[in-house]
Order: structure tokens, then C-alpha cells, then sequence
């Protein structure tokens, strides 16, 4: 052991170990050579600087003085219980003694364990919490003892430490985050390069802040044409501006908004259309509990290129008017001159003119409900509250009009409200007038409407045949296939109106005839 250390010597250790600790060299480097100075300073033999996790009892060396075989080698893992560090870590303080035997401690584990004598330990600190200690000892008591000055030194390196340590974790973290955040820039460039949409972004005025690249191929402005611009520059008249407006106005008041076929101006001044969708962003620094119109600052959107289906679709409704109109006058024409027929032949030719005049009839039926897929396909339903109840009597007394001869009856309640859409009615329809129509000559039909605390369920029953495999199919899974024909396509459509309102249909086999139900979510 050297001899106690002047004022001089503690001044020259003082501005070593700011040099150290100021130098380019790595953290642990420095931590290294800070304990290697103190271990100069307080003549002992080992200095080192742990990490401890007071609620595993876990100690570890992770800077240390010491050789790979040295009593406390770098990496050393004990029990937190057999080191003396359990007290300074404990006690949260300055930890000293001269002879660990003259105070009583060789019995004590840690004694036991390292044979050290002598030990000044310092709590280390990062971000407020424990982290570790810094420690110096030896096999050797200290005759001396340690000196205030000495103390002070060590309390100073501790305390140096702690700061670096905590500036570490600090840059660490802080890597960690510039890197999440690249990795998810170049997620979001990757997700705009390869989206067949373009993404824009709006200030609260309505201008560009920001637009994809794939901007040019649709419309042929350059993003950076497009920004700072009012996003009215590219809609081509005041009906346009007048519907994006309102749209816009709907995102500042907190809606995300949808919109199909809005007519856009190109860069050389054709109107093209697309299907816009808007959602507003909010600052970052409220919570999504807390969040307010208040709070929106900007509007995010993706616009997706839907001129080709919008010309389709204008195609296909005409080819679908101009045939439905021929079909309807050619079919009234064939009908008309049936019934004329039928009163001048025979009676065998008789039977020939009314299977004429059935086909027209069944003609006619299926362009009506071709008009009606069309009707309720075409766009998806808005889910409201609607009584079945008033519904079903009405589809009762249609086709009780229609089909005198079948004995129609309804169960219900006063009311049964299902999460639902007027089209509904339909579906409605086409399964009581499918069991009128095919489940015999006087068939029996039984509605019957029954309420859940979660669902409605509507029925349709009716005392005919049952209903064959391939129409079971059509029913329950929308199956399209070659003999979809007409007699079916009603039991197609019946399909996609009761999942499209997040319903669905099953056919019972516990009774005779066929059983047909609607299950849909209770409102």
C-alpha cells in the first residue's frame, strides 16, 4: 500500500481523469483507464465497475483492472449476496472499510468469496436509478484507512460513470430510434412506389404538401407541380370542386370519407375519374382518446385510377337498358300474340301456345331480376335500423296478390329491428315468391320473424318438394356455375343481399318442405 495522497496528487488525478474521460477512446476504454488511475491514486490492487439487478440479485463485473485471471476479471457474475456491493448498492452510499478481519467479517460470504480486506465502494447512477458500483480493494488491509480526499475520488469517478453510462443508453437508444424510423420510412417509400394508387397530403387550406410519384402516370403532373397547389387545380369544373369540398370538409370534422368516381383533370386536360379515399391526421401529441376536430392537422388520401371501370360500367348499362327495353317490348309482342293464338287452335296446339307464352313470361321475370342484381350490387349498402316486421307484411300482401292460390301466414312480434338496408325487401321477396311459385299448385307458406338479444332471424317455410342440391348450393354459398340460370338467379341474388349486410342463410332439414332462414344482427 502507498502512502496517503497529497493535495497535489489529488489535483494531478483530478485533471487525469477529466482528460481520460474527455479523450476519443471507447466508453469502456475510458471506464478502464478512469479505474486504472484510481487503483494509482488509492494504492490498492483492483479496481472495477459493476452492474447489478437488485431484484435477481445478479452482479457483474463489466469493467475491471484485473487480468482474465485475476481475482475480479471482466465478465465476473456472482451473487449479488457474496460481494460487498450488496451494501453500498443497498445503502445507496459511499461504503468503506481498512480490514474487513479487524471489523469481524470473516465469516462474511463476500470475505470468503474474493479473500479482499480492504474495499471503497461508490453507488453509480443512470437515468436516477441503481445501476451498478464502483469499487476498489485488495487482498491487503489499509493501515491508513481512506482518506476523505480518497472518498471524494472515488464518489467522482461514480459519479463520471453514471454519466457516461447514461449517455450511452442515451446515443444507443437514441441509433435505435433513427433507425426504426428509416426502416419504416423505406417501408412507406416501398409501399408508395409499388401501390398502383397515388397518396397525397393536405394542409388545412387544401393544399398539396405532399404527392407520390406515381401522381404523373395518372394525371401527368410531377409531384412537384402539384405542391404547394390547391388541390381544386386538378378537378375539372364547379360541380367536382363543389363534391372534393365537401368531402374535404368531412375529414376536417373527423370522418375518414370515401368517394367512387370522382371526375379529375389531367395535365393536358382530359377528365378521368377516380375513387378517393380520406382520413384525417392528427398531432401527434394527443392521445387517440383524447383527439378532436380541434386537433386535425393535415388530411391524408390515396386516389386510385378508375376511368376504365367507370366506362365499363357506363357500357354495360347501356347494352343492359337497350336489352332489357327490347326484351320487355319483343316478349310483350310474343305474349300478346299467344293470347290470340290460343283462342283460334286446337286444343293440343292450344297447350304449345301456353308454354310459348310461359317462356315469355319467365323471360320477362328474369330481366326484371337481372335489374335487380344490378340494383343491389352495385354499390354497397349503408346499415341502418329497420323494423322486418312492417317489411315482411308488405312482401306477404305482394305476393298473395300474385300467386292467389297460396295460403301465406306470418308469426311475429310487434317489431323485430335489424341492422340492415331497404334492400332487404328484396331478398324477401324472392324467397317467398320462389315458394310460391314452385312448392306446389296451393302451396302452404309460413313467415315466421323471431328476435335474439344478438340477431333477428327471419323464415321462410312452405310445405312443397324441398329444395334441390344445386339451388342449396346457389343459396349458402353464392356458388356461380354454368346452370345458374334463371329460375336460380333469384336465389343468387337473395345470397349476396343477406351477406352483404353482414347476415347469413342457412336451410333447415328438420321439417318437411323447405326452410329457408335470414340471420341478421339485431340493432
Amino acid at each position: 500500500m502507498s502512502e496517503r495522497p497529497g493535495v497535489q496528487e489529488w489535483n494531478e488525478a483530478h485533471s487525469q481523469l477529466y482528460e481520460i474521460i474527455r479523450s476519443d477512446q471507447s466508453l469502456f476504454d475510458r471506464l478502464e483507464r478512469a479505474l486504472e488511475l484510481g487503483v494509482e491514486f488509492l494504492g490498492v490492487d483492483h479496481g472495477y465497475i459493476t452492474r447489478i439487478d437488485q431484484e435477481t440479485n445478479a452482479w457483474e463485473a463489466i469493467v475491471s483492472t484485473d487480468a482474465e485471471d485475476g481475482v475480479i476479471p471482466p465478465g465476473l457474475d456472482l451473487d449479488l449476496s457474496t460481494t460487498y456491493c450488496r451494501r453500498t448498492i443497498q445503502e445507496a452510499e459511499l461504503v468503506s472499510f481498512a480490514d474487513a478481519l479487524e471489523a469481524g467479517w470473516e465469516t462474511d460470504p463476500p470475505y470468503q468469496a474474493q479473500q479482499l480486506r480492504c474495499y471503497l465502494g461508490a453507488p453509480v447512477i443512470v437515468a436516477d436509478e441503481p445501476f451498478g458500483t464502483v469499487c476498489f480493494a485488495s487482498r491487503e488491509p489499509k493501515p491508513d484507512g481512506f482518506s476523505e480526499s480518497e472518498r471524494s475520488f472515488t464518489h467522482l469517478i461514480a459519479q463520471m460513470a453514471g454519466y457516461e453510462l447514461e449517455q450511452r443508453n442515451y446515443e444507443r437508444d437514441l441509433a435505435e430510434q433513427e433507425h426504426t424510423l428509416e426502416t419504416r420510412r423505406e417501408i412507406y417509400r416501398a409501399v408508395i412506389d409499388a401501390s398502383f394508387d397515388f397518396l397525397f397530403r393536405l394542409d388545412l387550406d387544401g393544399q398539396f404538401t405532399f404527392v407520390s410519384a406515381t401522381v404523373a402516370e395518372f394525371l401527368g403532373h410531377t409531384a412537384d407541380e402539384l405542391g404547394g397547389r390547391p388541390f381544386t387545380d386538378v378537378l375539372p369544373h364547379a360541380e367536382s370542386a363543389d363534391a372534393a369540398w365537401n368531402l374535404y370538409e368531412q375529414v376536417l370534422a373527423g370522418e375518414t370519407v370515401e368517394e367512387t368516381y370522382l371526375p379529375l383533370e389531367t395535365d393536358a386536360g382530359e377528365i378521368v375519374y377516380a375513387d378517393i379515399r380520406a382520413t384525417p391526421i392528427y398531432d401527434a401529441d394527443v392521445s387517440p382518446a383524447d383527439r378532436a376536430p380541434a386537433d386535425i392537422v393535415a388530411v391524408q388520401g390515396t386516389a386510385r385510377d378508375a376511368t376504365e371501370r367507370k366506362r365499363r360500367d357506363r357500357l354495360i348499362g347501356v347494352i343492359h337498358r337497350v336489352l332489357r327495353h327490347n326484351l320487355r317490348n319483343d316478349m310483350g309482342v310474343i305474349q300478346g300474340y299467344t293470347e290470340l293464338l290460343e283462342q283460334s287452335v286446337s286444343e293440343t296446339d292450344a297447350e304449345k301456345v301456353r308454354r310459348i307464352h310461359d317462356t315469355a313470361d319467365r323471360l320477362i321475370d328474369l330481366s326484371e331480376t337481372a335489374q335487380k342484381l344490378a340494383e343491389n350490387l352495385d354499390t354497397p349498402p349503408e346499415l341502418e335500423p329497420i323494423d322486418v316486421v312492417p317489411l315482411v307484411t308488405r312482401v306477404a300482401a305482394q305476393v298473395d296478390e300474385g300467386h292467389p292460390e297460396a295460403s301465406l301466414t306470418i308469426d311475429a312480434a310487434e317489431t323485430a329491428v335489424a341492422r340492415a338496408a331497404p334492400r332487404l325487401e328484396t331478398a324477401v321477396w324472392e324467397l317467398v315468391d320462389n315458394a310460391a311459385t314452385h312448392a306446389g299448385e296451393s302451396p302452404t307458406i309460413e313467415i315466421e320473424v323471431e328476435t335474439t338479444d344478438a340477431d333477428v332471424l327471419v323464415r321462410i317455410l312452405d310445405d312443397g318438394p324441398g329444395l334441390p342440391d344445386i339451388e342449396r348450393s346457389v343459396l349458402l354459398s353464392g356458388e356461380e356455375t354454368p346452370l345458374v340460370h334463371g329460375q336460380r338467379l333469384g336465389l343468387w341474388l337473395v345470397y349476396w343481399i343477406v351477406t352483404s349486410l353482414d347476415g347469413e342463410l342457412d336451410v333447415r332439414d328438420d321439417r318437411a318442405g323447405t326452410a329457408v332462414e335470414i340471420r341478421l344482427p339485431a340493432s
